[in-house]
């Protein structure tokens, strides 16, 4: 590997590290990790390392306040004018609303209903529409 790639791929495990902290404010933290200066949305790989992480880190993820939710649906409509492909596979975290409780379920689907609504790639709105189904 060289020099520049390596470093790539270190900031990339070190972003997932953060994303998949224990802590009880790691939400928090991935939205301050989106303004650092090696952070940026039109990298698939930097993008999928912070914010699809997060997205497995269960507990903040599914906080019952919703937050993890808005926050991935935030960062899809940001994602989505630069690289649908990715916005599409991210939104996929919303899609599974159904299998979780009620209340969970219900802040899922609201994201998906307010994705929905916004002017989208042919790809997102594709797997939006489906996980509305």
């Amino acid at each position: 590997l060289g020099s520049r790639q390596g470093d790539a791929l270190v900031l990339n495990k070190w972003f997932t590290t953060q994303a998949l902290a224990n802590l009880p404010d790691v939400l928090d933290r991935v939205k301050e990790l989106t303004k650092h200066p090696d952070f940026t949305l039109s990298n698939p790989n930097r993008c999928r390392s912070l914010v699809s992480a997060f997205c497995v880190n269960g507990a903040p993820f599914h906080a019952m306040d919703g937050a993890g939710y808005q926050f991935l649906a935030d960062t899809v409509l940001q994602v989505d004018s630069l690289n649908p492909q990715l916005s599409s596979r991210m939104a996929q975290s919303l899609i599974g609303w159904r299998k979780y409780g009620e209340e969970r379920g219900a802040l899922m689907k609201g994201q998906l209903e307010r994705l929905v609504k916004e002017k989208l790639s042919d790809d997102l709105f594709e797997v939006v529409s489906r996980g509305l189904k």
